[in-house]
């Protein structure tokens, strides 16, 4: 049978991808509440409300979305995320673990460097709610990763890894990215768009600027090994590695030190080393 959406324009098939991405997530909302009435669930605390709610959002409000839309679009959905085949992957998957590696330094930078951005005084309202908002994302966050336990890992490296890796890149870069490329056939404009878009829907001002290098990044895995595996595990290591790290070491006086690292000349010549070897990394990549 003919995929109904396979004839619409670039623009129906992305309404359609945010219609559905909107239902999901009020589906998403409605099951995690009907979740957290099951006896055992529904006295389990803030902490297990946010796993849940983090479950339902993955599945409901960014992965089903990009899987219906492409099964509209094509016989295949897997196929059309870029989810099979398995040509040169073990090439592929080692890029993105250098991509990660190489580009550490430079997000690093554009994070700590977009925490310490000050508003004007005339718009000292507005910052005082952008604040109000990232701390309360960062409470959610430390919530989750203040967990000391084997099982409290596990979890986060499954749901707060793993599972938001695979879901966000899926509707970000299997769907959203191709949709808009099959609208602008540059590549490097659907890159960006798609990177905008992806940074400005975590509503987190004060990490706008890292998220959208890390969108960047993944865009340009996606776009140049025509396989989302690769993405995801970038986003993968991405999410786990500060998952280990608060694990192991969330305590420890270095860890502090470099989450409260000052912007200066040394960080500044680290992130632009960094950028050279990330850019001399996809170029060879690409020639290869």
């Amino acid at each position: 049978m003919k995929p109904v959406f396979s004839s619409f324009t670039p623009g129906y098939k992305i309404a359609w991808l945010f219609l559905s991405l909107l239902v999901g997530l009020i589906m998403a909302g409605a099951f995690k509440d009907l979740i957290l009435m099951i006896p055992g669930l529904d006295g389990g605390g803030e902490v297990t409300a946010i796993y849940v709610g983090s479950v339902m959002q993955s599945l409901l409000g960014t992965a089903l979305p990009a899987y219906f839309v492409a099964a509209m679009i094509h016989t295949s959905p897997a196929g059309y995320l870029k989810m099979t085949g398995h040509d040169r992957m073990g090439k592929k998957l080692m890029f993105a673990v250098l991509a990660f590696i190489f580009s550490y330094a430079l997000t690093s930078f554009l994070s700590q460097w977009n925490k310490g951005m000050e508003l004007p005084a005339a718009l000292s309202e507005v910052e005082r709610v952008l604040r109000s908002l990232e701390d309360a994302a960062l409470e959610t966050t430390g919530l989750l990763l203040s967990r000391k336990t084997i099982g409290g890992l596990i979890l986060n490296l499954i749901i707060v890894a793993g599972l938001a890796a695979v879901s966000e890149e899926m509707f970000f870069r299997g769907a959203l990215q191709q949709l808009i490329q099959e609208k602008f056939p540059n590549g490097h404009i659907a890159v960006w768009i798609t990177a905008l878009i992806f940074s400005l829907v975590h509503f987190q001002f004060y990490g706008f600027l890292p998220r959208l290098l890390l969108g960047a990044l993944l865009g340009y895995l996606f776009l140049y090994t025509r396989n989302l595996w690769a993405p995801i595990l970038f986003h993968f290591m991405n999410n786990a590695f500060i998952v280990v790290v608060h694990y192991f070491w969330g305590d420890s006086e270095w860890v502090r030190r470099i989450e409260e690292m000052p912007v200066n000349g040394w960080f500044l010549l680290a992130a632009a080393v960094s950028a050279i070897c990330t850019l001399l990394l996809f170029r060879g990549y690409r020639k290869a």
